[in-house]
């Protein structure tokens, strides 16, 4: 791996998935995700990233965050303000360039305590924003802008 640009860390795979740092090192460790550390750093090529999440029990571990995200959002009757659970079903989309858009809006602005989901195992590609309602809407609305 010479140029580690066109690669993913862990950060990025949390983001992904909604699975916890730990869990990615558990599947490290497991050999379930295979990569390469450089510099001490673990980096995997979008097919290693790929073949991880078609694992059926990555599937399912993924599936299972996706719907405690909404099930929590749901239970919490104690919010101190306005919040947003947004789910996008994106039939017409490509899973690569909707997870990657996604988490660079994220990563990449002023936002704070956005939980980010993606399920790219589905027929058609789903989104779980869950966060201030003012922050999903802008980046719901920046993706749909990008769009035209």
């Amino acid at each position: 791996m010479e140029n580690t640009s066109n690669y993913y860390v862990i950060n990025h795979i949390v983001m992904f998935t909604g699975l916890t740092d730990r869990t990615i090192r558990s599947y490290i460790a497991s050999g379930i995700l295979q990569g390469e550390k450089i510099n001490g750093v673990w980096h995997f090529t979008p097919e290693q990233v790929e073949a991880f999440i078609q694992i059926p029990e990555v599937k399912l571990a993924i599936r299972s965050k996706n719907k405690s995200l909404v099930y929590d959002f749901m239970l919490d009757d104690f919010k101190k303000e306005d919040e947003a659970c947004i789910i996008l079903d994106l039939p017409n989309a490509d899973r690569k360039i909707i997870m990657e858009e996604f988490a660079y809006r994220i990563n990449n602005g002023p936002y704070q305590n956005i939980h980010f989901s993606f399920d790219g195992n589905r027929n058609i590609p789903r989104v779980i924003l869950k966060g201030k309602m003012d922050d999903v809407i802008e980046i719901v609305n920046a993706y749909k802008a990008a769009l035209t």
